[in-house]
C-alpha cells in the first residue's frame, strides 16, 4: 500500500532523461468473476505501431520490454485480496516501482517525463493510515489500517499473576487481591500507554481508534499524552478475542461515515466561502494561481478531473490555457500540460490536504477550488 512518504519519492525523483510508463489498473472481478485489466493492457499496447515488429523475450523496443516488466510484475507479484494497482516504469531502464491497494483504480495509462502520481495521491488522501488499539486489563493489541487493510500489527501482554482461586477466600484477603489486580491493571496501562506512543512515533497514523470496554478505555485514554490524545477520534466496545479481518469488518461503517462527512464538511465549507467572497478560490485557474502563490489551506479537486493547460518556458508558471504569451512575463508558453496533475503535486509538496469530491459537486467550479490561508487580492470572479 502506497504512503505520503512513496508519493513524495515519486514526485522527486531526478528526471533522468528517459520518459517513464504510468499505469492504473482496476483489478476487481466482474460479475463473471474475471478481472479484465489484460483487455485493457492489450488496447493500450495497441496503440504504439513501433510494437508491431517488437519481439517477445529479446525486445528491439524499449517501450516492449517496459510492458514486459509490467506483464511479469503482474503476473510474480500481484495479490488477489488487491483491487487496483498503481506501476511506474522507466522506459530504456529498468527503474520499476509497483504499489497494490484495496480499492479499484480507473484504468490508465500514460507517458511522460515524470511519473503520474493523481490516482495514488487520491488513495492515499481519501483512505488515511488508521492506528487502532484494542485494549484489555492484561493485552494489547495495535494495529494500523489503510483502505480496510492492515499494514501493520503488534501485540504486548501483562506477565502473569495467580488466578483469583490460589488467593485465600477471607474477606480481607479478597480486597486486597481486587486492589492488587487493579493496581495491577493500571500497571499495565501506563505500559501500554508508552507503547503506543512510540507505535505513534513510528508508523505515524493520521487517526487514532481505541476499543474495549468502556471502563479500560476510559481509563487507558486518560493517560495519552496530548500529541497521540489529539488523534484519537473514536472509541467502542472492543470485538474480544478476533482476527485481524473481524477487526476490519467492524470498523468498516465507520470509515465510511467519516470518510462522508469529510468530504461534505470540505464543500460545504468551500461553497460557503466563495458565496461570501472569504478566503477561497473557485475555477481551475484561480485554484491554480493561489497554490503558486502558497495560500492554499485545504485544495478541493473532483475526481478524474482533467484539465489541458501549459507553462511558461521563461518564468516557469502554470496556467490552465495553453495557449497566447504568458501573462506575467511574457514568455512562451509550452502545451500539453495535465493541470489536475500539476496542482495535486504542488499540494502534496506543500503538505496541504487535498479533499476529493464528485464531479457534479464542484461542477459549478469547474471541478477545482481551494480554501486559503489568506484573502487574494484579485477577489472572486
Amino acid at each position: 500500500m502506497a504512503s505520503r512518504e512513496d508519493i513524495h519519492r515519486l514526485i522527486h525523483r531526478p528526471f533522468t532523461g528517459k520518459q517513464v510508463l504510468s499505469l492504473f489498473l482496476d483489478m476487481s472481478v466482474n460479475s463473471d468473476n474475471k478481472r479484465t485489466h489484460g483487455v485493457f493492457l492489450s488496447k493500450q499496447k495497441g496503440r504504439f505501431s513501433e510494437l508491431d515488429s517488437d519481439r517477445e523475450g529479446h525486445h528491439r523496443e524499449a517501450l516492449g520490454a517496459a510492458f514486459s516488466r509490467v506483464e511479469q510484475w503482474l503476473e510474480e507479484r500481484f495479490e488477489e485480496a488487491n483491487k487496483g494497482i498503481a506501476l511506474y516504469a522507466e522506459i530504456g531502464s529498468d527503474w520499476m516501482e509497483g504499489y497494490q491497494v484495496a480499492v479499484p483504480l480507473q484504468n490508465r495509462l500514460e507517458i511522460a517525463e515524470r511519473p503520474i502520481i493523481g490516482p495514488l495521491a487520491e488513495v492515499v488522501e481519501s483512505h488515511p493510515l488508521y492506528g487502532v488499539a484494542i485494549v484489555d486489563r492484561t493485552s494489547l493489541w495495535l494495529l494500523t489500517l489503510r483502505s480496510g487493510q492492515v499494514q501493520s500489527e503488534q501485540r504486548l501482554a501483562a506477565e502473569s499473576h495467580p488466578a483469583p482461586h490460589e488467593v485465600q477466600a477471607s474477606g480481607s484477603s479478597h480486597e486486597e487481591y481486587q486492589n492488587r489486580k487493579e493496581q495491577e491493571r493500571r500497571n499495565f496501562f501506563k505500559e501500554a500507554v508508552r507503547e503506543l506512543e512510540e507505535f505513534d512515533r513510528r508508523h505515524r497514523p493520521e487517526y487514532l481508534i481505541v476499543l474495549g470496554t468502556e471502563e479500560n478505555v476510559k481509563l487507558f485514554t486518560s493517560d495519552l499524552g496530548p500529541s497521540v490524545q489529539e488523534k484519537l477520534v473514536y472509541t467502542a466496545a472492543g470485538p474480544g478475542e478476533a482476527r485481524a479481518a473481524e477487526v476490519v469488518e467492524r470498523l468498516l461503517p465507520f470509515f465510511g461515515r467519516r470518510k462522508q462527512e469529510k468530504e461534505t464538511r470540505a464543500l460545504e465549507q468551500l461553497h460557503d466561502r466563495v458565496r461570501q467572497r472569504h478566503f477561497a478560490a473557485a475555477g481551475v485557474q484561480q485554484t491554480l494561481e493561489q497554490l503558486q502563490e502558497g495560500k492554499v489551506d485545504t485544495l478541493v479537486l473532483a475526481r478524474d478531473l482533467r484539465n489541458a493547460g501549459g507553462q511558461c518556458q521563461q518564468c516557469g508558471f502554470f496556467l490552465s490555457r495553453h495557449d497566447g504569451a504568458c501573462p506575467y512575463c511574457g514568455g512562451e508558453i509550452r502545451d500539453g500540460v495535465d493541470i489536475a496533475e500539476v496542482m495535486i503535486r504542488m499540494a502534496e509538496e506543500q503538505e496541504i490536504p487535498v479533499e476529493f469530491v464528485s464531479q457534479q459537486a464542484l461542477a459549478d467550479m469547474n471541478g477545482a477550488g481551494a480554501l486559503l490561508k489568506f484573502q487574494p487580492h484579485s477577489g472572486l470572479g
